[in-house]
């Protein structure tokens, strides 16, 4: 409610203008992990500590709710990006309950319209003084009966028998209704919640609803301060919520940069102690709510760590007061202009007390106690500085606008005074301190459990307190996630972790053994599935028991033998980037909004600049980075791995060049190096091309042997390396930041690219070269043909591109000529499966520009477009907004004519693609809707299943999403690389139905690494294959297979196991892919891997995999079957294609059928 916008008799609601010493104990650190399970209850000093009693609820644990509670909703429709309801019952969007004046309210969507349900605890005589979102007048068609208009801001509404319904229409159903309360029984009485007002969510708001307000306040507000910062912060609470984890962020930002007092705590503007203590004890209590149960598993984390920043509020906050009056007088200190001993310091900070009292007066009571007990000035400084970690000094006080300049005086009498007053000073302010916290939940608790947190706390600094920590958490988790329950029990399990986090940072990791690093890590990550409700995570806590020596269900092999120590670190390594994406996700929320106070708030940059990295760094889940750190190479050791893994190599000797560090190699895409160059590249995502130039690419990035990214290097020649150990890669980095010039020399004996003198190296032989030529490249002209749709038995080299020639040959070589009642899904004689498939051939594109009338507009611009871009690009540039323009273009713009859709209807029918009856459809679909244009596709029903996922709409968009591709970055690029006119480049469009895969597989039947001819290298991966092609971060399941002198590889060779954190899966219902074949990729003398896309019509699935119960990391039977099926596989592609080395990709259905989905010749062996 603004500013006079109720009667005089309402009360304002707004006064805005608008552990070293942790391994002294002789037991390993795995003990630690185990809490003081194995501790003798001798010796604990259980006279302190209450008496153990059998395990209860406390009848306390719970209470109600003053707070909104988020609940599973529907979004909200239209244009704020709600789904669109089809069911017939009411959908919930959001309940409320408001016990200061016992009102329940709910929210529901019906249809088209929104309602908001009030009901009272008790009727009595209450009118509702409402509006909408911010104070906007109600649209008069939600007004019921009697509401009476008050002003052109709010309307008035009677309740009667103590209940209220508001009715909006969709079409002007505002984001939430705002109100407060005016109880017209025994005189008037307003409520308006503290004074943040009332409020029901009916609509996810827009961002900017909220944070404009939020940073208006902060930065232009002449008089500001605590109060009006969390009168403000419970005000738009909900809406944050609303918005998802972007808007939970602002808040924890927000809160973060006031706690430690980056923001202003006061300006121009004073409080009483009460006011200060009843809001801040009413915003932690909404922030808890939404920390327990908002409908966002990240904002249920973001809200925990605002509410950690936190004062706990409540209390009595007149006692503050009063308290510091009290001693004063009872001590004969002048206060005011009672006559006593003048006391400067004491009458300061009295007034502060009395106008603008915060956390900061803990710190200062501290302070004080420590010089009254010693008469010391230095140690009033220094308990100053710590108390308040670094940020209060007398100079600071003293540039307050009511400074605290006086030194206090020693008077040691009052020692004991002050010490109480310390406790209520704390009861108010302290959030989350760890004893403060126990004395304010320990009676929401058992006994049992009370008797426990006790012990931790009277022996906080002991070794085995670590895991005590985290069995005690687990246990308080059941009452502070309870809905309605108090505050402090969530305080005291942020205290706890804090202290846990503070007692493990002592700890000298590298004085570890590796055992005890396991089980450190597994106690961290125990902890965090405390507070991280994440799949992910909690899919690693899993396979990370495993890996622990006390696990019931152990990884396959000896402990650090190679098998153990294998499937070890590949679970270190899924854990590892699960670790990363959760924080890089913390990081990208929280840094803009910082960045957006830094800039409204004219804020130091410093304080700004590392905000999130900070934020990252506080975590307790940061632990395990540092944990791993250590663990890795000791795993890699015991696996028999390398600190390198050389991808690609050009040959003897390395490579030379001018050593340059990059953030990533994406930054560099489109450049040419004029001078020979290695490239340290921190991140690689497999999309990018290897610039001209550039002689090797090393990085810290995981990379598959045999993605797309990989092959391309082998075949341009350049070293590809990933680097797994800091100190090597920290060596690398020193001679790209002195600008040298080094050899990168790969040294088979111990695995590593090792830097040597660039004179010396090429005096050795090495080879200063830029990559190699580029290979000369012809391309297949396409001939004229009527056709739109051709069949598998009319594919020749004039129609169709190398990967529609080369499947349609190995069918036939394995029997596979007839599609049959399965789609083309059988299997042969072989016992592999290839897809049967149908194709637009070359010249398709063109002829859909040229013959269809309705394509006249955009074949126009596409000429104008391309024209554009080769202009731009001969002075040396990307045409990035041609190439952006021309492929929104030809995805969105353009007809399919009706003649085409014919065709490759009957033909796809024919082929066993789709049903006879989805074929017809799309003729009918298309004629009714005159062709429809590639960007149809997001018109498809919302209810999806079979019959969606075969449309034509979604075929043609998928098509024409390929042809577009043409005109991606890399695409470009490379043909401009190859000097290829882009006249001359030809797609054509293999159609083929989409397989199921449990697991998808890469395989070269000649090593590309170690160029071993007969050792038939692969990787296997969970889920589609585009996580292996397209280089997903993670490692893919690794393996060598001899087929030389008649091997059939039925003894593979494992080199690593899957550490994926992504897993892609086909869509539920039947469906198709749209593969580009153009005439310049899968060619024998240049692959051009992944340069131009495969669309499927229906997108991929994303989830994490579960290695914990996957076969590959954790079945040796199971996973040494299918690889010898692999082998075997090979040898019969290679043997039907003439025993020519092959690059095969397939995959394995949940049945156990084999497929292969692409072959095509192994071109960087060939080389």
């Amino acid at each position: 409610m603004q500013a006079g916008h109720a009667t005089t008799k309402a009360p304002a609601v707004n006064p805005r203008p608008l552990l070293p010493g942790l391994g002294r104990a002789p037991a390993l650190m795995s003990r630690l992990a185990q809490g003081c399970a194995c501790r003798s209850a001798a010796g604990l000093g259980t006279a302190a500590l209450p008496a153990r009693r059998p395990q209860r609820l406390a009848p306390g644990a719970v209470r109600v709710s003053a707070s909104l509670q988020a609940v599973a909703a529907p979004a909200h429709a239209g244009a704020e990006g709600g789904p669109k309801r089809k069911t017939k019952g009411p959908a919930l969007i959001s309940q409320a309950r408001f016990d200061d004046v016992g009102l329940s309210a709910t929210a529901e969507q019906q249809g088209d319209t929104f309602t908001v349900r009030l009901r009272l605890d008790a009727p009595r005589g209450m009118t509702l003084h409402w509006a909408v979102d911010d104070w906007l007048l109600p649209p008069q068609a939600a007004w019921p009966a009697g509401t009476v208009k008050i002003d052109d801001k709010a309307v008035q509404t009677a309740f009667r028998d103590g209940g209220l319904e508001l009715a909006f229409p969709a079409d002007v159903c505002p984001h939430r209704l705002t109100f407060v309360l005016k109880q017209t029984q025994d005189g008037e009485t307003w409520f308006n919640n503290g004074g943040s007002n009332y409020a029901v969510q009916l609509r996810a708001p827009p961002m900017d609803s909220f944070v404009k307000k939020v940073l208006d306040a902060e930065g232009s507000f002449s008089h500001w301060s605590l109060v009006q910062r969390l009168m403000l912060a419970s005000e738009v609470l909900d809406a944050a919520d609303s918005a998802g984890p972007a808007g939970m962020a602002l808040m924890f930002t927000w809160l973060r940069l006031s706690s430690t007092r980056v923001l202003d705590w006061y300006r121009n503007s004073n409080f009483q102690p009460k006011d200060i203590a009843h809001i801040q004890k009413h915003a932690g209590e909404r922030i808890a709510e939404k920390a327990r149960g908002s409908e966002y598993l990240m904002n249920r984390l973001l809200a925990r760590g605002a509410l950690a920043g936190l004062p706990r509020g409540g209390g009595n906050g007149d006692e503050i007061r009063m308290g510091i009056l009290h001693i004063m007088r009872g001590n004969g200190i002048r206060e005011g202009h009672r006559p006593g001993y003048d006391e400067p310091f004491l009458e300061q900070w009295h007034q502060k007390l009395h106008t603008n009292t915060s956390p900061d007066d803990i710190a200062i009571c501290e302070a004080y106690l420590a010089f009254l007990h010693t008469g010391n000035a230095d140690d009033y400084r220094r308990v100053l500085w710590e108390s308040s970690g670094g940020r209060l000094t007398p100079e600071v006080m003293a540039a307050w606008p009511k400074p605290l300049n006086a030194w206090p005086h020693h008077l040691p009498h009052l020692i004991e005074p002050f010490k109480h007053y310390l406790w209520i000073l704390k009861t108010t302010h302290s959030g989350a301190d760890l004893d403060t916290a126990m004395e304010m939940a320990k009676g929401h608790m058992d006994d049992d459990l009370r008797w426990t947190m006790y012990d931790i706390l009277g022996h906080r600094n002991e070794w085995w307190v670590p895991g005590k920590i985290v069995e005690a958490r687990q246990r308080l988790a059941q009452y502070w996630k309870a809905p309605g329950s108090s505050r402090d029990l969530l305080l005291y399990d942020i205290a706890l972790e804090n202290w846990f986090r503070t007692s493990l940072e002592r700890t000298d990791f590298g004085a570890l053994g590796r055992d005890d690093l396991v089980e450190c890590v597994g106690l961290v990550l125990r902890g965090a599935l405390i507070t991280h409700e994440d799949t992910d995570l909690q899919q690693c806590g899993a396979l990370w028991e495993r890996v622990r020596a006390t696990s019931g269900h152990p990884l396959p092999g000896d402990r650090w033998g190679k098998e153990w120590a294998m499937a070890a670190l590949a679970a270190s390594e899924r854990l590892g980037l699960s670790v990363a994406a959760h924080m890089d996700g913390l990081y990208s929320l929280v840094q803009p909004h910082a960045e957006a106070f830094g800039a409204a708030c004219r804020l130091d940059a410093a304080h700004v600049a590392n905000f999130g990295e900070e934020v990252v760094r506080g975590q307790p889940l940061f632990l395990v980075s540092l944990l791993l750190q250590r663990l890795e190479p000791q795993l890699r050791a015991a696996a028999g791995g390398a600190p390198w893994q050389v991808v690609s190599q050009p040959g003897p000797g390395g490579a030379v060049g001018l050593v340059e560090a990059v953030g990533s190699l994406a930054e560099v895409q489109g450049r040419t190096f004029d001078t020979p160059t290695l490239l340290l590249a921190a991140a690689l995502t497999g999309v990018e091309d290897i610039p001209a130039g550039v002689v090797g690419v090393l990085t810290r990035s995981s990379t598959d042997v045999l993605s797309h990214l990989a092959i391309r290097a082998r075949s341009q020649r350049v070293l590809l390396a990933t680097c797994f150990e800091d100190a090597a890669w920290d060596e690398w980095q020193q001679l790209a930041a002195a600008g040298r010039t080094a050899a990168a020399a790969v040294d088979p004996a111990v695995g590593a690219v090792i830097p040597a003198d660039a004179p010396a190296a090429v005096a050795g032989g090495a080879a200063a070269s830029a990559g190699g030529a580029p290979p000369a490249v012809s391309l297949q002209a396409p001939e004229a043909t009527s056709a739109w749709a051709v069949r598998e038995d009319q594919f020749r080299p004039s129609l169709v591109g190398a990967k529609a020639l080369n499947l349609a040959k190995l069918r036939k070589a394995l029997g596979l000529t007839s599609a049959g009642a399965e789609g083309g899904l059988s299997i042969g004689v072989s016992g592999v499966g290839v897809p049967a498939s149908v194709a637009l051939p070359y010249g398709s594109f063109e002829r859909c520009l040229r013959e269809e009338p309705r394509n006249g507009p955009a074949a126009a611009e596409v000429a104008r477009l391309s024209a554009a871009a080769v202009a731009a690009a001969a002075g040396g540039g990307l045409p990035k907004a041609e190439l952006e323009e021309l492929r929104r273009l030809v995805s969105e713009d353009l007809v399919a004519p009706v003649e085409l859709v014919k065709q490759l209807a009957a033909a796809a029918a024919a082929a066993g693609l789709v049903p006879a009856a989805a074929a017809e459809a799309w003729v009918s679909e298309a004629a009714a809707d005159g062709g429809l244009s590639g960007g149809s596709a997001d018109e498809e029903e919302e209810d999806g299943g079979a019959a969606a996922a075969m449309r034509w709409p979604a075929v043609w968009a998928a098509v024409c999403r390929v042809w577009a591709s043409k005109w991606t970055d890399r695409a470009w690029l490379s043909r401009r690389a190859l000097g290829l006119r882009e006249e001359d480049l030809f797609m054509s469009v293999l159609l083929q139905q989409v397989l199921p895969f449990n697991y998808s597989f890469v395989l070269h039947t000649s090593n590309p690494v170690t160029h071993t001819a007969g050792e038939m290298l692969g990787e296997v991966v969970v889920g589609m294959g585009e996580t292996l092609v397209g280089n997903y971060p993670g490692r893919a399941l690794g393996f060598t297979a001899d087929l030389q002198g008649g091997g059939n590889g039925a003894d593979p060779t494992l080199v690593s196991l899957p550490s994926k954190r992504t897993a892609l899966r086909a869509p539920g219902a039947a469906t198709l892919i749209a593969r580009s074949d153009a005439n310049a990729e899968d060619l024998e003398e240049y692959a051009a891997a992944g340069l131009y896309d495969s669309v499927t019509l229906q997108p991929l699935v994303a989830s994490s995999p579960d290695y914990a119960s996957e076969p590959l990391l954790g079945d040796p039977g199971v996973r040494s079957q299918m690889l010898g099926r692999l082998a075997g596989l090979g040898k019969t592609v290679q043997a039907a294609f003439g025993g020519r080395d092959q690059d095969v990709e397939g995959g394995l259905t949940s049945d156990g059928r084999l497929f292969v989905v692409q072959a095509r010749p192994q071109v960087e062996f060939q080389k």
